[in-house]
């Protein structure tokens, strides 16, 4: 059984995307922190673990300072980095401090399981996801809408999601009418029923 941490500095989105992920990838166990010497803690007291998933955008520090961070520490557990920039410059720089994957927050979650899954298996993974989503079925979420959905949970305004996000309250428009496109929800109300019935919330 694969053993995955993953440090995230926002909380309801890292408990939210790690349910995801192990409901996307079943038999995968996904244990997350909030900080980066949280997870360093739990790194330590883990020692089946086979990934750790860091966030470029983690408080004080880079997702990139996490990963030179464990590779010291841990040399063994394979390390990701994850983010909303999908900039080819953060990928190569990723890759220069040692990280056996990349994965930006445009792809969707199945998709993220599978790279997780070749990385698992000794693989690297940059650039596009190994696996679309099958033919005439949507893709399901990404993980940059797991973060929108989990804003929409707790009941906040597009423009309280933009701003706890950093992006435009247009792009918050488009995640919305994203997810209720692939979760074929009619409403906010709806989308969030029928998120709670897959196991996303």
């Amino acid at each position: 059984m694969p053993q995955l941490l993953l440090v995230d500095d926002h909380p309801l989105f890292c408990v939210g995307f790690a349910h995801a992920l192990a409901h996307a990838w079943p038999g995968a166990r996904v244990d997350t922190a909030s900080t980066l010497e949280a997870g360093l803690a739990a790194a330590a007291a883990q020692p089946g673990l086979d990934i750790v998933l860091l966030d470029q955008r983690l408080g004080a520090h880079t997702g990139l300072q996490g990963l030179a961070l464990f590779a010291r520490q841990f040399p063994l557990v394979a390390r990701v980095l994850i983010s909303g920039d999908e900039d080819p410059a953060l990928q190569a720089a990723a890759r220069e401090a040692g990280a056996s994957g990349f994965l930006g927050k445009s792809q969707p979650v199945h998709a993220m399981a599978a790279a997780l899954a070749s990385i698992a298996a000794g693989g690297l993974v940059f650039g596009p996801p190994p696996l679309a989503a099958p033919q005439g079925l949507p893709a399901g979420p990404t993980a940059r809408q797991m973060e929108v959905l989990q804003l929409v949970a707790q009941g906040q305004p597009n423009k309280r999601i933009a701003q706890a996000l950093g992006i435009a309250e247009r792009t918050v428009k488009l995640h919305v009418t994203a997810l209720l496109d692939a979760l074929q929800a009619r409403n906010r109300t709806h989308l969030l029923v029928v998120a709670r019935e897959r196991g996303l919330l």
